[in-house]
């Protein structure tokens, strides 16, 4: 190429140069909402917050480096269970359309990072990636679904945000993007809080008799140690009660003591579920304690052992330390039956100790197990007698004979002579047959009432058996040593001469 040539193909590159700079224009960088999806929502198909039918919560305790799964999901007969607690059945329905509703158009506030090496510096590791729990910086991850099993909304929720009070570090667990998000989610993982955690639903003024029997189980000697029986009754929700045996001379009964007695029975708590053994749930619906080899093996390990009855010589259910029957004006009997202590987190007592394959339960390590608490049997039987006493047909009273009653030789005039005339007697008899009918309506009205009771109550204790036949429950260490008291605590000394009773007298310890 000459020169000319040379100096001609540099001057078309230079205008070709000119042009393209020209239209390019200068270089503008993109807005950083655009890029990052800043004010975006981060679900928008998320619209309606009734559709959500499943929880899923992971939480990671950085303390215990503990990991703590919960859900609650409605099936397709509509009720809804909590998977991560044996299936228990929840009152899950209203506490998720709330926990919805605050997980509900969360936007991204603002861009934090789009890293992944970022993830631990704001708390949103993934709890339930493998091999996150010897990580630092795990968030805690929650995730909502549909009845089909499609996902609404899925969040990891990493550290709040210093300087921001509401505000947190916020990422899907499908992107590596941390944004800063302001979050009220409402949400629970405590047991407690998902189920109707009143367990007997007794209405302390509906109370008629308390039988308490504080016998317990000696392992190493394989026989029962006799402890006091109590009984207390009463007729009516206002009348004080009495117990049985008082010496009334000395003793009377300390109403305080059962008030509050009857309030821990009123508000019973479960702190904890096991499901009991497939043929004993079965037996227990029908209402009947059928004995086999593993259900017996089941029942031990929880404290509860079959023995024979001195009485009746019948195998009958012992519990390891006592025992109490509850009745109620409705014919309602609870046997309440107390197992063997149970210490542990508050995961492990809501839901045991899980093995290595998950399947059964291991022993509590006692060092670690910072709440007591205690298994509980419960069984109900309907107890006609505490409804009162069956009505009583009347007698109808029987018709005069058509003779007059006054003698044919008497004196009408003489005082002595006996004025049953037959109009007297009709009289009588018409009087007592009015009397008869009146009587006969209300015993048709009582019996009624009175046979409506028992047909209540039957259907009553055939429902609380089909409810507490499949579980084995958990109450607190408090809740059994306010309910298995002895006569040390019920009885008082009689005050004398106007004086009251000593009250170092009445304090003393429950047996």
């Amino acid at each position: 190429m000459n020169e000319s040539q040379r100096t001609f193909a540099f001057l078309i590159l230079a205008i070709i140069s000119v042009a393209a700079a020209r239209f390019a224009g200068p270089a503008v960088p993109k807005p950083v909402a655009e890029i990052t999806d800043v004010g975006k929502l981060f679900y928008p198909d998320f619209t309606d917050a009734d559709l959500a039918k499943s929880l899923q919560v992971t939480n990671y305790n950085a303390e215990t480096a503990e990991v703590r799964p919960f859900g609650v999901v409605q099936g397709k007969d509509g009720l809804w269970r909590i998977p991560t607690r044996h299936n228990y059945p929840a009152d899950g329905k209203d506490r998720l359309a709330k926990t919805a509703t605050s997980m509900f158009a969360i936007t991204r506030e603002a861009f934090a990072g789009r890293r992944d090496n970022e993830h631990a510096e704001f708390g949103v590791i993934d709890p339930q990636s493998e091999g996150s729990h010897d990580l630092k910086g795990i968030g805690n991850r929650i995730t909502l679904k549909d009845q089909s099993g499609k996902t609404l909304c899925d969040f990891i929720i990493g550290k709040e945000v210093k300087g921001r009070s509401g505000y947190f570090y916020l990422r899907r667990p499908d992107e590596k993007a941390t944004y800063i998000a302001k979050l009220d989610i409402q949400v629970s993982t405590k047991f407690t809080d998902w189920i109707e955690s009143d367990l007997l639903k007794i209405d302390g003024t509906r109370l008629t008799e308390i039988d308490i029997d504080t016998s317990s189980v000696d392992l190493e000697q394989g026989a029962v140690v006799e402890g006091d029986m109590s009984r207390l009754s009463r007729t009516g929700s206002n009348d004080p009660w009495k117990l049985q045996g008082l010496d009334e001379a000395t003793e009377e009964v300390n109403q305080d003591e059962i008030r509050k007695l009857v309030s821990s029975l009123d508000d019973l708590k479960i702190v904890g579920v096991r499901q009991k053994p497939a043929k004993l749930m079965q037996s227990l619906r029908e209402g009947i304690l059928q004995r086999d080899q593993f259900t017996a093996m089941d029942l031990q390990e929880k404290g509860f052992f079959f023995a024979k009855d001195r009485k009746s010589n019948r195998s009958v259910l012992i519990p390891k330390d006592g025992q109490m029957t509850v009745i109620t004006d409705q014919g309602i009997a609870y046997d309440l039956k107390f197992g063997d202590v149970f210490n542990g987190s508050e995961t492990e007592v809501e839901v045991g100790f899980a093995a290595k394959d998950d399947a059964t339960e291991k022993t509590p390590d006692a060092t670690n197990s910072p709440q007591k608490s205690r298994y509980l049997f419960v069984l109900v039987h309907f107890n006609e007698s505490s409804l009162g006493v069956k009505p009583v047909s009347p007698v109808k009273p029987e018709a005069p004979a058509t003779e007059s009653a006054t003698p044919t030789n008497a004196d009408p005039t003489d005082a002595a002579t006996p004025a049953n005339t037959a109009d007297d007697l009709k009289k009588k008899y018409d009087d007592a047959l009015n009397t008869y009918e009146a009587d006969l309506s209300k015993y048709d009205s009582d019996l009624k009432s009175y046979e409506q009771k028992v047909k209540d109550g039957e259907k009553l204790v055939k429902e609380m058996n089909s409810r507490f036949a499949d579980w084995y429950y958990v109450v607190s260490g408090e809740s059994f040593e306010n309910l298995r008291q002895g006569k040390k605590t019920l009885v008082k000394a009689k005050a004398t001469d106007g004086q009251p009773a000593d009250p170092a007298e009445t304090s003393s310890p429950a047996n």
